[in-house]
């Protein structure tokens, strides 16, 4: 495993957490939770995995969250220091949802 990949994945992970929580003023994000960075082999692309708190949300996050990536992007270059921020993709994270959901069932 690549040590410096990893370190910035969670990197990433704590700041865009962070800065979904506290700083971006949307009223559709507050239950928005970031699950997990997966950064492309290269650290060119990353994939922001994320689940929401309330059931049926998730495609209105999506487009909130894809709509600001560029504002994001930009905050977060300002924050971290690191050569080049990846390109940001957010993806729903629909496997905690279907673990959430077996776990219900038991």
């Amino acid at each position: 495993m690549d040590i410096k990949k990893a370190k910035l994945e969670k990197l990433l992970m704590e700041e865009l957490a962070g800065f979904v929580m506290r700083e971006l003023k949307d009223p559709r994000l507050p239950t928005v939770v970031i699950t997990h960075v997966e950064l492309s082999k290269d650290k060119t692309h990353a994939k922001i995995y994320f689940t929401t708190l309330e059931e049926g949300l998730e495609k209105e996050a999506e487009q909130v969250l894809e709509g600001a990536k560029n504002h994001i992007r930009a905050e977060l270059t300002k924050r971290l220091r690191v050569r080049r921020l990846p390109e940001l993709h957010f993806v729903f994270d629909r496997e905690l949802k279907r673990m959430e959901k077996i776990w219900e069932r038991l």
